[in-house]
């Protein structure tokens, strides 16, 4: 039966394919270079390290400054009140900003690098200068919570879904599963500075300072390997296995953890990774078919609908995806057997908020990605 937006099969034609892990930019040369931080709306945060402000993007990719009167404000991190809690690396102080951008002082601390939040509302702190990691418990009291041995510029903070901590190096790259009562195991070593690091699924995702690449680090200790970036420096989007970074630094998922952001230092631009956790990867792309395409949508931007084409060169089941940009799935235009050929489908925001938004087909196992802009 012809479909309502099947075009007539075309004759194939060579065309060029990305990787289901796929490389974005959303803000470039902006007024960030470090830590980043999501909320519960979908905004990301970043903070201006040797500067004094953070960023607030939205998720239609407008970029604002949301705090100043800062020092240095480093690994930043929201606490279980909604507030985000900032580091001030070179001002000695941990500060607690509002929604509204209302600041004031939580805590008094020398050389505040990086914050993260445990279940009982304490709150652990690593200090890159003096190797060591603090705790503050919820009546703001602090003590050692570790100290020296392997401890080498601590910045890289997380835990796993059981409650295990997970500490990074800057200086020597090294990751290292924290065992209570044993000390620090290594489960990874990237090479040169170590930004930051995020978690998805089973996997430690850190960013590559120097390297210019994004390294997955699984958590059963089994190594690092290069996740995405040629170690080039750049700002190359596309495929993960081709994008380029520039000093790549702060590093955030998503709450559901196939979609994350990373800050370049050197450029000051937000980037985007979607399909972390597809199990469709760079090497398979030597065997695409000649022929698999995803058009930009037309008109782009649009309000409120837009027109998006493609071809498959062999005939299999299909799907055309549309995901916000916090890598939510927000409608499926297209999931069925195809025959081989030329397509097209209208996708209708009118119930959509303004920003930006992703089409992602896939054909087998191999997938394209694009971006498009809905302005109301």
């Amino acid at each position: 039966m012809t479909r309502p937006w099947q075009i007539l099969a075309a004759t194939l034609i060579a065309c060029t394919v990305s990787s289901a892990q796929t490389v974005s930019t959303i803000v470039s040369n902006s007024t960030f270079n470090d830590g980043l931080a999501l909320d519960a709306a979908g905004n990301i945060y970043a903070s201006l390290y040797y500067g004094t402000t953070v960023t607030k993007i939205t998720p239609t990719g407008q970029a604002s400054i949301f705090a100043g009167g800062l020092s240095s404000p480093n690994g930043i991190t929201f606490g279980p009140n909604g507030d985000l809690y900032v580091p001030n690396a070179s001002g000695s102080s941990i500060s607690k900003i509002t929604p509204a951008g209302t600041s004031s002082t939580l805590l008094t601390i020398t050389d505040p690098a990086t914050l993260m939040f445990n279940s009982d509302g304490s709150l652990l702190v690593t200090h890159y200068n003096l190797n060591k990691i603090s705790l503050v418990d919820t009546n703001l009291g602090v003590s050692d919570f570790l100290s020296g041995g392997l401890l080498n510029g601590p910045i890289g903070l997380v835990r796993d879904g059981q409650g295990v901590l997970y500490i990074g190096n800057f200086n020597d790259g090294k990751i290292f599963r924290y065992v209570p009562g044993t000390g620090l195991q290594e489960i990874g070593d990237i090479p040169g500075w170590l930004g930051f690091m995020t978690l998805s699924g089973n996997a430690i995702y850190a960013t590559g300072w120097q390297d210019n690449r994004i390294y997955k680090v699984p958590l059963n200790g089994s190594g690092a390997v290069v996740f995405a970036g040629t170690g080039v420096a750049g700002n190359a989007d596309g495929p993960v296995a081709t994008a380029t970074f520039n000093n790549p630094n702060g590093i955030v998922a998503t709450a559901g953890g196939d979609t994350i952001y990373i800050s370049d230092y050197t450029s000051r631009s937000l980037r985007m990774i979607v399909g972390v956790n597809s199990t469709t990867h760079v090497g398979q792309e030597s065997a695409l078919p000649v022929a698999f395409r995803l058009d930009e949508n037309y008109p782009n931007p649009f309000n409120p609908s837009t027109t998006i084409k493609f071809r498959i060169p062999v005939s299999g089941h299909v799907t055309l995806k549309v995901y916000d940009l916090l890598g939510r799935e927000v409608q499926v235009l297209v999931n069925e057997l195809l025959e081989a050929g030329s397509f097209e489908t209208k996708f209708d925001a009118l119930n959509l908020a303004s920003g930006v938004y992703f089409y992602r087909l896939q054909s087998g196992n191999f997938v394209s990605l694009r971006k498009m802009l809905l302005t109301k």
